[in-house]
């Protein structure tokens, strides 16, 4: 199967941008996490507010290409003012099959976005993955939710900074390590106010072996993936497989 990191630095309502971007691409298309890391108070609140007021329009626009798009933006809570969820629409041949919404938050996100409940899985011609987004890779439990149902590769859109340089390679390695399933770092790159982002997306094998790796530009990457690397992994070491959930939820009674 086919994926597409598109590891970019741009205003996501750049909408004609999208549309050049999406033009000739085949497959899965991942972008990055749309939420701006480093901006705060009011500056913060009208950026949300500016995204979330482009989320419809720009979805239209991704529906109307055809294009299978991995699209993570934000969305205005219904009820409460100053509110958003950081959701990632799944859109394949112009429809949206499904959102995710961003279930653990960053402490710097708390005061603006609100939390999701689920971990959806998604299904497009019988190829099942999920989506976590940035801090959220950094809980092997989670992993473990979407692992469990069937996935066999998780997306990761990201807003990975300066300060998590170290952290990104090695978490992204050890949640494919851990479900020995693929998975697909999708990272912002340049700056945005006083933030520089590392780009370095990348493609992790179910061996936790780097297939693929951008540097920290913009780059628009195809990468293809032989999902049969997970049944010969979990074959020849068969720790997901001997995964007790039994055990494990007994131990989690106690929290």
């Amino acid at each position: 199967m086919r994926i597409n990191i598109v590891q970019t630095n741009y205003d996501p309502t750049d909408i004609e941008r999208l549309k050049e971007v999406l033009g000739n691409l085949e497959g899965i298309t991942c972008f990055p996490e749309c939420f701006a890391l480093g901006r705060s108070g009011i500056e913060t609140l009208q950026y949300l507010n500016k995204v979330s007021d482009e989320a419809k329009s720009i979805i239209e626009v991704v529906k109307e290409t055809g294009k299978t798009v991995i699209l993570p933006l934000i969305e205005k809570h219904p009820v409460m003012r100053n509110r958003f969820y950081n959701t990632t629409s799944v859109i394949h041949n112009g429809v949206v099959i499904g959102t995710y919404k961003r279930v653990v938050t960053h402490p710097m996100e708390k005061p603006f976005i609100q939390s999701g409940k689920d971990f959806p899985v998604f299904e497009i011609d019988d190829i099942t993955f999920g989506v976590l987004v940035c801090f959220e890779i950094a809980f092997p439990e989670l992993t473990r939710i979407i692992a469990l149902n069937g996935a066999s590769l998780i997306f990761v859109p990201a807003s990975a900074p300066e300060e998590a340089d170290y952290l990104w390679d090695a978490r992204l390695k050890a949640r494919a390590i851990d479900n020995q399933l693929f998975v697909v770092g999708v990272n912002r790159c340049g700056e945005i106010g006083n933030e520089r982002y590392i780009g370095r997306s990348m493609v992790v094998s179910p061996r936790g072996e780097i297939i693929y790796a951008c540097k920290n530009e913009e780059e628009i990457a195809p990468v293809e993936l032989d999902l049969d690397e997970i049944t010969t992994e979990r074959g020849s070491e068969p720790t997901f497989s001997e995964f007790e959930i039994v055990v494990y939820d007994k131990f989690m009674e106690r929290f």
